[in-house]
């Protein structure tokens, strides 16, 4: 792995001779979900074909209009 002196993504050097994110190569993922509280742990759940917590793995099958607001990242 290596660290892009220009924007500071880590990339991995083995797969990409310059950085991928300044060449265009990859985008940034950055901008708005939907997320859900995980009622099991507390956790937060984002929505990819049903909710799914990023700490505890439950899964929940709602539609993504089930959701508890907008999260930037």
């Amino acid at each position: 792995m290596q660290m892009c002196p220009n924007c500071d993504k880590v990339y991995d050097s083995t797969e990409y001779s310059r950085c991928p994110y300044c060449s265009g190569e990859l985008e940034n993922k950055s901008g708005e979900s939907y997320y859900k509280n995980c009622p099991n742990c507390g956790g937060i759940m984002y929505w990819d074909g049903c909710w799914e917590c990023t700490n505890c793995s439950n899964e929940i099958d709602t539609d993504e209009d089930d959701n508890d607001g907008i999260i930037e990242h």
